[in-house]
């Protein structure tokens, strides 16, 4: 070659598909583990092992594919997270308890922010706390999480620690009621607003009676259909207070500062509300059974089941990218403050649940 040049190189791309079966391997491990109890959930489950993963096994080859499950399979999960949500819910309850459930969301982020300077959390860990503790915990978090730029470290911690103080709750509210003596409608009411992730809720209520589980759902049902306005909310303030220094950052209209995937779990919100999803008929055949078995399966609790599995996927990236020697600094001080707020909460719920109902 003339002038001695060498030839240029060329970089090869690493392949993403070793750290996505790894990331589907460990989501699958989760969900099965989950399943065997409604206490464990999947997706806590799923980013424990990722951060296990993360931190024992960490390999090169792995990175690409779990960067693809942090930035392209979470999002995909929280745009079908919209299928979960009915605005009808919202309406079916009435007015007194609709006020409640608003009241509940505002007061999750007044008190998660009146401890932030007591516990001196960052800002950021925070705002994931108060969505988690006001919305439905875990999945209240993955969701806003990338509208606010979160941390990874914040977001695991926010989800562990929401999800032990619903565990806490779900424990210890049948018995707190059963001491007030509370009705069922009391009760489901009660564990509608305080208890954060919807599989605790629904425990917890049917333990205390049929008629108080049927409520606590329909309530917490209509408490996360509020997550899609305040996540929606919460993206454009955070892109208000935080514009990139670019001429063409300044010139964007309002509603493009909402996140592609964000729209795209409110709008799958809307046509679940319009009753536009249809419904899904499965029939197989099981070999060593002697009759057909059938399963009649509507699109909403199949785009669940693909929702949950791909947001178990995309938290075990997050899990693997994370270190745990990140969380020495914040020590007990989420916890406690999880706990202090979600107490605080349940507490005004409480009087107001028996003032009022």
């Amino acid at each position: 070659m003339e002038g001695g040049e060498p030839p240029p190189t060329v970089r090869k791309v690493p392949s993403p598909w070793p750290g996505i079966v790894l990331a589907v391997g460990l989501a699958t491990a989760g969900k099965l583990v989950g399943d065997f109890s409604p206490i464990l959930d999947p997706i806590l489950l799923s980013m424990i092992f990722g951060v296990l993963a993360g931190n024992l096994l960490t390999h090169p080859a792995f990175d690409a594919g779990m960067t693809f499950a942090v930035r392209s399979i979470l999002p995909a999960g929280i745009v079908l997270l919209g299928s979960r949500l009915d605005f009808q819910h919202v309406i079916s309850l009435g007015g007194t308890a609709l006020l409640m459930s608003v009241a509940v969301v505002a007061a999750g982020f007044v008190v998660v922010f009146s401890l932030q300077r007591l516990w001196k959390l960052e800002p950021g860990f925070a705002l994931l706390l108060a969505v988690g503790t006001a919305i439905c915990g875990g999945t209240a978090i993955v969701a806003v999480a990338p509208l606010v730029a979160a941390k990874q470290r914040d977001i695991i911690m926010g989800v562990g620690v929401v999800t032990l103080a619903g565990f806490a709750g779900m424990l210890a509210l049948p018995v707190i009621g059963s001491a007030l003596d509370l009705s069922q409608e009391q009760f489901g009411i009660l564990a509608g607003l305080t208890i954060h992730q919807t599989p605790q809720v629904v425990a917890s209520g049917f333990a205390y009676g049929d008629e108080a589980g049927q409520t606590a759902t329909v309530v917490k049902l209509a408490r996360v259909c509020l997550l899609a306005p305040v996540a929606l909310l919460m993206g454009w303030w955070f892109q208000k207070r935080n514009p990139d220094a670019s001429a063409s950052q300044a010139k964007k209209k309002w509603w493009q500062y909402f996140p592609a995937f964000a729209l795209g779990f409110l709008a799958l919100a809307l046509v679940r509300t319009l009753g536009l999803l249809p419904e899904i008929q499965m029939t197989w055949d099981i070999p060593w059974l002697s009759n057909q078995q059938q399963a009649n399966i509507d699109t909403p609790t199949f785009l669940k089941l693909c929702s949950g599995f791909l947001l178990a996927t995309g938290m075990v990236g997050v899990g693997y990218q994370t270190r745990l020697s990140q969380f020495r600094e914040m020590g007990l001080r989420p916890l406690i403050a999880s706990a202090g707020s979600s107490l605080i909460i349940t507490v005004v719920v409480i009087v107001a649940v028996v003032w009022l109902f």
